[in-house]
């Protein structure tokens, strides 16, 4: 009779694994963590308690997205900018002892810090948008509602794996959280001026109140596409970097 390993398409090794597991366990006992959801949540309840009802789904939902892109990207950028540096010398030694191969680590890092942002926008979105669409004016077409999720959801899987390549490519943690401070807010002011302006965060916000009524114009697809293609090519070229650091 044929083990249950025989069917086992994909084996992941245990280092990425282990990783993935601590790196998670940490971030989820952080007070950080706890005072987020807090606050994100009793925020959304907030806004939607406090709106009036002629207000629509659509503009709440917006507003409530607009936090995660606009302050909550201060702390998602401090959480994974300090991903690889803050163990620059743990790193150093499990590598150099062949305990853990470079490309599992980096890996692990990308996945767990990934899982971690997507769970807490998860949580806090999923109060919005049940909230809002139980007590606002439905004035939401509900695959233009999925879309602008996914949408800020794929900018926020961005700004993590930017931050977690920063966070690589230099030791020094505070320079990567400047740096990338830096590089997120200026993306709303500086792509619109070279022509680009459907790569930055902002221009999806402005796009969203339109995507949520089911009002599709195109640019949702070159928003999406652009920012999983700056997501894919900073991993590719992080892992290619990470795999001949000197450490």
């Amino acid at each position: 009779m044929d083990s249950p390993e025989q069917f086992r398409f994909v084996e992941w090794p245990m280092p990425f694994l282990a990783i993935v597991e601590a790196d998670l366990h940490n971030l989820f006992r952080s007070r950080i963590t706890y005072g987020w959801l807090i606050v994100g949540v009793f925020l959304q309840v907030i806004r939607v308690l406090s709106a009036p009802w002629a207000m629509g789904t659509s503009l709440i939902v917006v507003q409530g997205l607009g936090d995660f892109i606009f302050i909550w990207s201060m702390l998602i950028i401090g959480i994974t900018a300090s991903a690889v540096s803050s163990e620059t010398g743990e790193l150093a030694d499990s590598i150099m002892s062949k305990s853990v191969k470079r490309h599992d680590y980096i890996m692990a890092k990308f996945t767990s810090r990934i899982m971690y942002v997507m769970t807490i926008y998860l949580l806090i979105s999923g109060v919005l948008v049940g909230a809002s669409t139980r007590m606002m004016e439905n004035d939401y077409d509900m695959n233009g509602l999925i879309a602008a999720l996914l949408l800020v959801a794929l900018a926020l899987i961005m700004l993590t794996i930017l931050g977690v390549t920063l966070s690589m490519v230099t030791s020094n943690t505070m320079i990567s959280i400047v740096a990338l401070l830096v590089i997120w807010y200026s993306m709303t002011i500086f792509l619109p001026l070279v022509d680009l302006e459907f790569m930055s965060p902002s221009s999806m916000m402005n796009e969203l109140p339109d995507i949520i009524q089911g009002v599709w114009n195109g640019e949702e697809w070159k928003i999406g596409a652009s920012f999983a293609g700056i997501s894919i090519i900073a991993m590719a070229l992080s892992i290619l970097y990470f795999s001949t650091k000197d450490l």
